[in-house]
């Protein structure tokens, strides 16, 4: 059983669906940026605390912690962080598929970077920028090939990733947690 290939089959529509509910502002305007940061920050925060305390999650190479990234964006945009959504984890095989969201979050970054090169716009940028040259997304389909791929390994790993992708599709229908 291949983990990555489960986790897309079984997340895409997923992922899909929020690509659309965040591009319906864009994201080279400052109000379509503030909406981006700001749904991260409904999600990302909690989910890299849960993750710190993961054994599993340690095993990972590099600093793939964004939350003061983020935090630091928000700030310079004088931005206060919304209240945080919280996602229940099962146990450590949810490990990877809150880390297949986010290490995808952060692959997609370059894509919206090079969005913000094309505006006019000026915005700070620490949290798409973060994990620059690391290969971070390489190194963890590296991980996650290693990891064990039970069923039900799978199975909580597929569940915790469509509990993220359910935050995040939340938190850009309510970005300030209003």
């Amino acid at each position: 059983m291949d983990f990555l290939a489960e986790l897309r089959t079984h997340t895409t529509h997923l992922h899909e669906r929020l690509d659309r509910a965040v591009s319906q502002t864009p994201i080279a305007s400052r109000a379509g940026y503030a909406r981006f940061l700001l749904m991260h920050a409904r999600v990302l925060p909690h989910a890299e605390r849960w993750l710190a305390g993961e054994p599993a999650f340690a095993s990972l190479p590099g600093d793939r912690m964004r939350t003061d990234a983020l935090m630091q964006d928000l700030d310079a945009l004088e931005l206060e962080a919304p209240p945080e959504t919280k996602v229940a984890f099962n146990d450590e095989d949810s490990v990877a598929g809150v880390a297949y969201v986010l290490e995808g979050s952060r692959l997609g970054a370059r894509y919206l970077l090079a969005e913000l090169a094309k505006s006019d716009i000026s915005v700070p940028d620490a949290f798409l920028r973060h994990g620059e040259g690391q290969h971070c997304w390489k190194t963890f389909r590296d991980w996650l090939a290693s990891q064990p791929a039970t069923p039900s390994a799978v199975e909580a790993a597929v569940t915790s990733a469509r509990a993220v992708f359910a935050a995040y599709l939340d938190a850009v229908r309510d970005p300030e947690g209003v």
